[in-house]
């Protein structure tokens, strides 16, 4: 089931908060007529709604829509966080007949944890809304509506090669495996591996190791004082040797250089 949202006006959020449940929980059975988004921070929870089932883990984004019954299906695990908000209903929220530049469709469930704007525009919705500023907590609902519109528009293909991109570029200071990327966006390692490769004409590991370079030089050109020792742990290296032979095989030239060379200038 998809989640219409209509663009003609924007959406008042009407509520929000941060809540923290240290024992099991378990969601009330409800039918609301404000739209309720969901974002959980820590735990597990399992939730229903009109008989479908939606497992929430960490990072992930639940869209109960107004007007339908949703409830907990199981308590939440003890120590859950949640942020959540509810927005009011539009008139043409939900319609069907709605052109793709009059409104916005999603997915009930969202796994955003390869996308970390996400939870940050979440994030500025529930504190904007706490801090009484009305108007910029409806802005940033309508952005966040767009970043998840973004996520959702592309094709199968372009979607898992995408989402890879971003779990690189939101981690900087990590590697994954190509197992993890894969399990990541719920497909083989091939499917990952062939769909990314099909988009970005690198591999995945040869794109991340781009990537990492690219911010290294970021880092130099920033922060003249910063060791190489340093700028190889903060993008995951696990020794000054290894990012040099890849910073020279990649560029050229050895991160000392480098630097070398932008003190001169």
């Amino acid at each position: 089931m998809k989640n219409v949202f209509s663009l003609e006006k924007l959406h008042r959020i009407c509520e929000a908060n941060i809540n923290y449940y240290a024992l099991p929980f378990m969601h009330p059975k409800r039918n609301m007529q404000v739209h309720d988004f969901i974002f959980l921070l820590e735990g597990e929870w399992k939730f229903g709604q009109n008989g479908d089932e939606f497992e929430l883990k960490k990072d992930s984004l639940l869209i109960l829509s107004a007007g339908n019954t949703h409830y907990g299906i199981s308590p939440c695990a003890p120590e859950t966080k949640t942020m959540y908000f509810h927005v009011e209903r539009n008139e043409n929220d939900g319609a069907d007949n709605l052109s793709k530049d009059n409104a916005i469709r999603l997915n009930t469930l969202i796994d955003t944890s390869g996308n970390r704007t996400i939870r940050m525009l979440f994030s500025e919705v529930v504190n904007s809304k706490l801090s009484g500023d009305q108007r910029k907590a409806d802005l940033y609902f309508e952005l966040l509506l767009c970043e998840l519109s973004k996520e959702s528009d592309h094709s199968e293909d372009l979607s898992v090669a995408n989402r890879i991109k971003n779990i690189i570029h939101s981690n900087p200071e990590k590697f994954f495996s190509n197992k993890e990327f894969a399990e990541m966006t719920k497909v083989s390692v091939k499917t990952a591996e062939t769909k990314f490769k099909s988009l970005f004409g690198l591999t995945i590991h040869q794109y991340m190791l781009n990537f990492k370079i690219k911010e290294a030089t970021s880092y130099f050109e920033m922060f003249p004082d910063i060791s190489i020792k340093e700028t190889a742990y903060n993008l995951g290296f696990y020794d000054e040797y290894h990012f040099s032979k890849q910073f020279k095989k990649i560029l050229g030239i050895s991160p000392k250089a480098y630097k070398d060379r932008l003190a001169d200038k």
